[in-house]
């Protein structure tokens, strides 16, 4: 639901002993594993690579090229969703970064590791080979989700050809940010509000948690979501994952909140171990910060009152709108709580730091 993994952890593939030497060298980089030559052997390769596919945030093969792309080819799903993938021959000479580039980091492990063996960090996207940006350069500094990964090509293809790229974002402070570290670009320009002409621009980068908004350029806008908001949550023992998971969609349509830009969730400290809201925070990808009952109380007046019966229960005088002001850090409720069956549900919006 929130795209790819993030476990930080990266996958060494040795076929030969040279190459075994490598991997130990390089295993600092990234806090994963290194797979020997013996545990390879047998066809295993593709076994173990399959794994890793889905629990690593990249795979790095000290091999031929051709044994990596087969390894791989079954395995793939989309820019969005494939790791990194790199392969490197057994020297280090040529660090080739052969899958999800931008989107996976690939071209960035590509040079790390290039750095650390002298090699070549060998990278064909077309933006880095002409030393321009992407727009998956934006995403990945600022920690944007992008909603519509087929809207890449637009914007790339505009900032290619040198055509004008209108960045749109209401936040000051992270457009101040973004101005900082691609204001040099030509091809870009920043606004807080969308403009009412947009004449003669080619493509839009619009940085947004908000959905359901017309847009007259839809058709060459791409939408970055920022991941700003906390959802408090609120439960009753025994709740179920998908009563949670259809509980936070209600609200984030009632809100015109993209999924995209829920940053965590947060409740009480004695739910910790409830397996439905657990579950379905493991599914979603949302870690979730808990509260105890004295924290929970420094907010005097929750926006929607307090409740006797929750305070009779856990102490505390609300759960789901204290909690997501607390973890988010902001000043007012974004949405009051709703109630659904037996989970409650608020919405704060973090403030932008940089």
């Amino acid at each position: 639901m929130t795209g790819k993994r993030a476990t930080g952890k990266i996958a060494f593939f040795a076929v030969t002993e040279n190459g075994l030497s490598l991997a130990v060298k390089l295993e600092k980089i990234g806090g994963g594993r290194v797979f020997s030559p013996v545990e390879l052997k047998g066809g295993r390769l593709f076994a173990h690579a399959k794994r890793a596919f889905e629990t690593s945030d990249a795979l790095v093969f000290i091999c031929a090229s051709g044994i990596a792309v087969r390894a791989v080819a079954p395995l793939l799903r989309g820019k969005h969703l494939d790791p990194a993938v790199i392969v490197t021959d057994e020297l280090g000479g040529f660090v080739i970064s052969l899958l999800s580039g931008h989107l996976g980091g690939a071209n960035r492990l590509a040079r790390e590791i290039a750095s650390v063996t002298g090699g070549v960090p060998v990278i064909t996207t077309a933006t880095d080979v002409m030393g321009l940006p992407c727009v998956e350069d934006i995403a990945g500094r600022f920690s944007l989700s992008i909603e519509d990964v087929r809207k890449i090509k637009v914007v790339n293809s505009a900032i290619l050809k040198g055509g004008a790229v209108l960045v749109v974002d209401e936040d000051p402070g992270r457009l101040s940010e973004i101005k900082k570290a691609f204001g040099g670009v030509p091809a870009f320009s920043f606004k807080r509000k969308m403009p009412e002409s947009l004449k003669g621009i080619k493509a839009v980068v619009l940085i947004t948690p908000l959905t359901g908004r017309k847009n007259r350029a839809a058709a060459r806008t791409i939408e970055l979501r920022p991941k700003e908001f906390v959802a408090g949550v609120g439960c009753r023992r025994g709740v179920r994952a998908g009563e949670v998971r259809e509980a936070l969609f209600k609200a984030l349509k009632t809100a015109g909140v993209s999924i995209l830009s829920v940053r965590n969730l947060a409740t009480i400290d004695i739910k910790k171990d409830e397996r439905g809201l657990i579950s379905f925070a493991e599914k979603a990808g949302l870690p979730i910060e808990f509260f105890g009952p004295a924290e929970l109380n420094k907010i005097k007046r929750p926006p929607s009152g307090s409740s006797r019966v929750v305070k009779e229960k856990t102490g505390a005088v609300g759960v789901s709108e204290p909690a997501a002001l607390l973890s988010s850090g902001a000043k007012r409720i974004w949405l009051k709580k709703i109630v659904s069956k037996r989970v409650t549900v608020a919405l704060a919006r973090a403030p932008f730091m940089s």
